[in-house]
């Protein structure tokens, strides 16, 4: 099944092609000794077929990758004053049918996809009622270029 990922804020695939140098100029541009992208079948914990994303460290450098974590904070939502867990709204991407994930960073160069629940959006910052652990170390840019690493989306498709 071709499942078409809907990213926030850019061309995952222009991005991602020109940020992995996956279409090289010239012979002069310098290589990875390993590849840029590995993809491994994974599963979400809601049962998801997803693929955990490994970036080589050059590639994670390209992208820029950077991280936030999980945190509990006191939000107010329909009038209620409560502790919520949040997460900078940054790291969050939406799939082709609007529901909300996050890239949880799982290792060096390593990211997974987590379904999260978002009550609100508030500032720069997604409320959750449901998504990773506090503490969870989350990305915050490129994550949307992850999304197209995993769909594989390369070139000008």
């Amino acid at each position: 099944m071709n499942t078409t990922f809907v990213v926030k804020g850019c061309a995952a695939a222009a991005v991602l092609a020109l940020t992995l140098g996956l279409s090289g100029c010239s012979s002069d541009t310098p290589k990875d000794p390993e590849p840029a992208v590995t993809l491994t079948d994974a599963k979400a914990a809601d049962g998801t077929a997803i693929k955990t994303v490994q970036l080589s460290s050059h590639a994670v450098e390209r992208l820029g990758i950077t991280t936030g974590t999980v945190q509990r904070a006191t939000r107010t939502l329909a009038g209620t004053s409560a502790e919520h867990k949040v997460l900078p709204y940054a790291a969050v991407v939406y799939d082709s049918v609007g529901a909300t994930w996050t890239y949880l960073n799982v290792g060096p160069g390593t990211y997974t996809r987590a379904r999260i629940s978002v009550a609100a959006i508030q500032d720069d910052v997604a409320v959750l009622t449901d998504g990773p652990d506090d503490g969870a170390v989350v990305v915050t840019q490129g994550a949307p270029e992850l999304l197209g690493a995993e769909a594989e989306i390369a070139g000008e498709q």
